[in-house]
């Protein structure tokens, strides 16, 4: 049995059926909004599509779009695990259950750690919570299973906590019911009421998504039906037809210059008296102004998940605050994703596997680096010395290593000279002898000197002038 049968005949179709009936699932499938473009007879149906399986992030440009980068930029960050020692600070560890169940938390084929983080996001992002079971293999290795938003229902009491979860197996997992706090649940749930578990941010952003749909409908009909050309072909009333089939034949001439006609994008040839006349004030589909009602509208949606337009490309922004927003990025806009995350990460699995005392953390400084100039020029001022040995730097650029090359050495004037930093060029040091590099300021010393000279010079010669004078007044 083929891919395709076994996705139309097999097990696959009878569960999705069985999830797309509203009789099965015991609830009352939303209607779908006026204003959504149908599909007509396609598989699956839209509000089948919507339901099921989360349409707005398949359709929708604007939800693709920011779920994707969130997912991509939080995934791809190293999570290491810390332990603190007697004086609090963190020690990174490198073995252990906490650590090789983080390194690898699913066991399933295919499934990465990236890939693990991944639906993780993605559903704390469309249905505002996640949930995965705790388990060992025949090895006795620690993994977690994720389970889809569709196959698990929270109970709660009047107070909105949370009492237990049953996991629907669809004939996959045996059907289970778990009271909670219970350690092989691992959960994390935004908004929480008696009744409600997860407020979805696609449901507040279905009203403007279903208007972007409207006017990209719009749009289409108007390129699809509308004229092309703004203008007419004029016929003077004097010159009437020879005959029907003179008309008939000039109709029938024109269309071959029309969409998929063999002449499409030539000037047709007019019958005397005939002229193409343009028509002023024509409506054209850019008045309308719906490319930019549509940008609006991904920017509403970048602005409803708490990130910068400028971040994503939804808004141009200048060389000047690029950095800044990048800086804005993952220090603020990303932070609670990633906090959130490490917190319910944190919560209850240290304990369970055997290492109460380690946590993950996610390694944001990875991405905050910068350029290798720049993380090359903030190492050598850290450090106030240089970090690299001349072999090393070598290899770097495919050169062979030269003899003491590997020694790490610091410049005297570093050690000796009160430079606070190799990168510093002698500014400090000369600044504090009042010298310059250039020679100029000591010039300009030289010149102050000389000039002080002159002065004490020409001021002791008119004491004595002026001595010798009033000596010759008293003789008079």
């Amino acid at each position: 049995m083929g891919l395709l049968d076994r996705l139309l005949h097999g097990p696959a179709l009878a569960s999705f059926r069985s999830y797309a009936d509203p009789a099965n699932m015991g609830v009352s499938v939303p209607v779908t909004p006026a204003t959504s473009v149908s599909n007509g007879d396609s598989w699956p149906t839209d509000t089948q599509f919507e339901y099921d399986l989360n349409g707005l992030y398949c359709r929708e440009y604007a939800v693709r779009t920011v779920v994707d980068f969130i997912v991509r930029n939080i995934a791809s960050l190293p999570l290491k695990v810390y332990r603190k020692d007697g004086n609090g600070d963190p020690i990174e560890v490198t073995n252990g259950a906490f650590y090789e169940l983080m390194k690898r938390p699913s066991r399933m084929p295919g499934v990465s750690r990236y890939r693990f983080v991944q639906t993780l996001l993605e559903d704390m992002l469309l249905e505002d919570k996640w949930l995965c079971l705790l388990g060992m293999d025949s090895n006795g290795t620690y993994n977690l299973r994720r389970m889809p938003s569709d196959m698990y229902h929270l109970t709660a009491n009047a107070f909105g906590e949370i009492q237990s979860v049953r996991i629907d197996g669809h004939a996959i997992i045996p059907d289970k019911t778990y009271d909670l706090p219970d350690p092989r649940v691992v959960l994390d749930i935004g908004y929480v009421s008696s009744q409600h578990f997860g407020a979805k941010i696609t449901e507040v952003l279905r009203p403007l998504l279903a208007e972007s749909r409207a006017l990209m409908k719009y749009r289409a009909n108007i390129a699809r039906n509308g004229g092309q050309i703004p203008g007419y072909v004029f016929r003077p009333k004097e010159v009437p037809w020879a005959s029907q089939e003179d008309y008939d034949e000039f109709s029938q001439g024109m269309r071959n210059y029309a969409a998929s006609g063999g002449m499409a994008g030539g000037l047709p040839t007019l019958k005397d008296g005939m002229e193409i006349r343009a028509v002023e004030n024509i409506f054209k589909p850019v008045d309308m102004n719906d490319l930019e009602a549509r940008n609006d509208i991904n920017i509403a949606v970048a602005t409803a998940f708490q990130i910068s337009p400028e971040n994503i490309g939804f808004r141009t922004g200048t060389n000047s605050n690029i950095a800044a927003y990048k800086e804005k990025l993952w220090n603020v806009e990303l932070l609670p994703y990633i906090t959130a995350l490490e917190e319910a990460l944190n919560l209850t699995l240290p304990a369970v596997v055997g290492d109460p005392d380690c946590y993950v953390k996610a390694n944001l400084d990875s991405k905050l680096r910068g350029t290798m100039e720049t993380q090359y020029q903030a190492l050598s001022t850290a450090t106030g010395r240089p970090f690299m040995s001349t072999n090393y730097a070598r290899r770097l650029l495919d050169m062979p290593p030269v003899k003491g090359g590997d020694e790490l050495i610091t410049p005297l004037n570093v050690t000796e000279g009160a430079q606070p930093s190799p990168q510093d060029g002698g500014q400090t040091q000369n600044a504090q002898q009042a010298d310059s590099p250039n020679g100029k300021t000591a010039q300009a010393l030289a010149m102050f000197n000389e000039f002080k000279r002159l002065h004490q010079y020409d001021a002791g010669f008119q004491h004595e002038w002026d001595d010798m004078m009033k000596g010759q007044s008293d003789e008079i």
